[in-house]
């Protein structure tokens, strides 16, 4: 299993697939050939469907301003995997053809690094691993991470910490309406406004509601782990903040949402155009139970209990965002799976501490196979659900 710092990730929404990745895919074909005359980008599958409401072409018109360059929308041509975009490089020496997959949380796989996708920081591959390994070593999650990450991945997860509490502070200063033709109006600061208590769980669902319209405008946000999810941790970092948790217990909670979110990007999917909204907003919702219950300081078993109640209670969610914009449902979305994610910790405390008959891995395995058996208008093509009612 790679390293946890895939999972969170600073860049800019409203994707981090169908924006992140196509910047990256960009910036890698610009470091790989000289003297290029022209680039044809050729977007497949969800990213040519829902490419133009994600800003894919935005980002990559911004990236390529400096060469003569073309992008095809193909929505017909059927991939393997559905965010799929093809390069011809012309240069003094001929065309080159480079196909580029982008994976979810901004990674993108080359002919270049494939090999170093595959590389492995952890030697166990899932959470049963994991806590046999722990308890046979007798140390807690957290200590289990940093035995294996790098001595830099505290200064690493502080940085994002920082910019996450940013965002909320940004989202909860700014007024109007989000891009696009939707009309959207940012409501973060206007709920602050109306606040009539000081119930760090309303403070939790503002924050998520101020980060996820920052991630919709195209600003500068932390993935967790993609853009459309930003918003969740944007709300666990608000009440994390409110509740006046130290640095150092909030970071290391980060280290326990890694370690899920990494077990989600190795053994399933984070991407919601090949598993739907449970492989995007579920396993940040999961990620989120595992870090309050984490900094709340349950044991190893709990803080696995309450990482598979919430994603077993978001199997089945679809990706239909309306016209193609990170907006509608997200920002909502987002906020609602924050609160859950918070509940899923305290429920993981009220049951009787004995053998679950469902794993955090059994429910990753039926996210992945649900996703899977989903029709491909439910995964981020914009074609059914809420899409086709607004269209």
């Amino acid at each position: 299993m790679r390293s946890i710092k895939e999972i969170f990730v600073i860049g800019h929404g409203p994707s981090s697939s169908h924006t992140m990745g196509p910047a990256n895919a960009c910036e890698y074909i610009l470091k790989q050939y000289e003297n290029i005359k022209s680039i044809k980008v050729t977007l497949y599958g969800s990213l040519a469907l829902t490419g133009k409401g994600h800003l894919t072409d935005y980002i990559i018109d911004l990236k390529l301003k400096n060469i003569d360059h073309k992008i095809i929308f193909d929505t017909k041509t059927e991939t393997k995997h559905p965010n799929t975009m093809q390069f011809e490089v012309t240069t003094n020496k001929g065309t080159t053809t480079e196909t580029i997959i982008s994976i979810g949380g901004g990674t993108i796989v080359t002919k270049e690094n494939f090999k170093d996708h595959l590389q492995e920081v952890y030697s166990q591959n899932s959470l049963k691993e994991i806590l046999h390994y722990c308890d046979k070593e007798n140390i807690s999650l957290v200590e289990y991470v940093k035995k294996h990450e790098d001595k830099n991945l505290f200064d690493y997860l502080k940085s994002c910490k920082d910019h996450i509490l940013a965002s909320i502070d940004s989202g909860l200063s700014k007024e109007g309406y989000l891009p696009g033709p939707l009309k959207v109006q940012r409501k973060a600061k206007e709920m602050l406004a109306n606040l009539k208590n000081d119930d760090p769980a309303e403070i939790m669902a503002i924050s998520a509601f101020a980060v996820a319209e920052e991630n919709a405008s195209g600003n500068l946000i932390v993935i967790a782990p993609t853009c459309g999810s930003a918003g969740v941790f944007g709300g666990i970092l608000g009440y994390f903040r409110k509740k006046n948790y130290s640095e150092k217990s909030i970071i290391e909670s980060l280290m326990i949402a890694g370690l899920i979110g990494m077990l989600a990007k190795t053994n399933a999917s984070i991407s919601g155009a090949e598993a739907g909204c449970q492989a995007e907003i579920g396993v940040a919702c999961a990620m989120g139970a595992a870090a309050i219950a984490s900094i709340k300081g349950l044991n190893n078993e709990q803080i696995a209990r309450a990482a598979e109640i919430a994603l077993e209670h978001s199997l089945g969610l679809t990706c239909d965002p309306v016209q193609g914009y990170v907006q509608i449902p997200c920002i909502e979305r987002c906020a609602v799976y924050a609160l859950k994610a918070k509940n899923a910790a305290k429920l993981a405390t009220l049951i009787p501490s004995t053998n679950n008959k469902v794993t955090f891995d059994d429910s990753l395995k039926t996210m992945y196979e649900t996703g899977k058996d989903l029709s491909s208008e439910y995964r981020e093509t914009g074609k059914k659900g809420l899409s086709e009612i607004f269209k």
